[in-house]
């Protein structure tokens, strides 16, 4: 038998320890394998893992059961080679369907099966279209895998894991990670991984910063009703002085330069809104009271956050473009 460390998952939480650790004890035995877990949480990762680490030689037949006929379970089930039978989504097989798998656990003991399903070990229990039959010789060594809500400090260790899978390794901004701690992740460890992708398409830089996240990241932290309202309030020129801050601190973020006082005062007048060190410390003053920045000493400068973000989203639409 060999011994496999089980390297492509990733975590540090205690919950994704004792998942990894029961899985590598499941290796040793012939018995089937029952995981369940939200949809994103890597449950066809963990079966590929437990086939990896149980033999060598043998193959990981995936049968995704949503898409299944008949003929081609009829074809795992009578193939001599060694195989390890993954059913993905178990629970969407039909009836009938659900008798031939009990016949053929009944009948090929030698194989390995391991089930995988997105409902929970209850709802699988007390499910009417979930043969119990089915359920009581399948679920012998259950794996429940963990929600990424359930681990959120880990986005840290799976979101390098992930730029590193794409030979990079950028700076995070630290309102990144505060974002990403808040962000629900109904699509686990996988929609994650998606985030990470989209950043690395568009990340001109070395720092990942709010603006490389996808939209739908940014918008349950969109201003409210009220902010709007203010924002209504606004004088032209102040929404002119607004935009042009909160663009060059954009633009300097990404760039990995400080926004100073300084320096936005020198950039503000090379165009139609001129503005002293004074000014656009009084600006700033505003912003921050807003949360749209955050100002820094040296050279960190000032940082634009998500809501001034989306605040300068919104004051796009009321100022003509030039």
């Amino acid at each position: 038998m060999t011994t496999h460390s089980f390297t492509s998952i990733y975590g540090e939480h205690q919950d994704i320890k004792r998942a990894i650790h029961l899985a590598k004890q499941f290796t040793k035995h012939e018995h089937p394998v029952l995981i369940t877990g939200e949809i994103g949480t890597g449950k066809t990762l963990f079966a590929q893992e437990i086939a990896n680490a149980a033999a060598l030689n043998v193959s990981l037949t995936h049968i995704y059961c949503p898409i299944l006929d008949e003929g081609v379970i009829q074809k795992a089930f009578t193939e001599k080679t060694s195989q390890i039978l993954y059913l993905d989504e178990i629970a969407a097989l039909s009836i009938p369907m659900q008798h031939q798998v009990i016949r053929f656990l009944d009948t090929s003991p030698a194989t390995k099966v391991i089930a995988s399903s997105s409902l929970s070990i209850e709802a699988l229990r007390v499910s009417s279209t979930f043969l119990p039959e089915l359920f009581y010789r399948l679920n012998v060594l259950h794996l429940a895998i963990p929600a990424l809500a359930e681990r959120k400090t880990d986005i840290p260790v799976l979101t390098n894991a992930f730029f590193q899978g794409l030979n990079m390794a950028p700076d995070i901004d630290p309102s990144v990670w505060d974002i990403l701690q808040q962000y629900p992740f109904e699509g686990n460890v996988q929609e994650l991984k998606n985030i990470v992708h989209y950043a690395a398409a568009i990340l001109e830089g070395q720092t990942v910063f709010l603006h490389h996240l996808p939209p739908f990241v940014l918008t349950p932290l969109s201003p409210d009703v009220k902010g709007k309202k203010e924002e209504h309030q606004l004088t032209l020129m102040e929404k002119q002085e607004f935009i042009f801050l909160l663009e060059a601190i954009k633009s300097l973020n990404e760039k990995g330069e400080a926004a100073s006082r300084r320096i936005l005062s020198e950039l503000s007048k090379q165009g139609d809104i001129p503005l002293t060190p004074q000014q656009v410390r009084s600006r700033l003053d505003d912003l921050e009271k807003k949360a749209y920045v955050t100002k820094g000493k040296g050279r960190a400068g000032t940082k634009i956050t998500l809501e001034g973000l989306s605040f300068l989203k919104s004051l796009d639409g009321y100022i003509p473009v030039q």
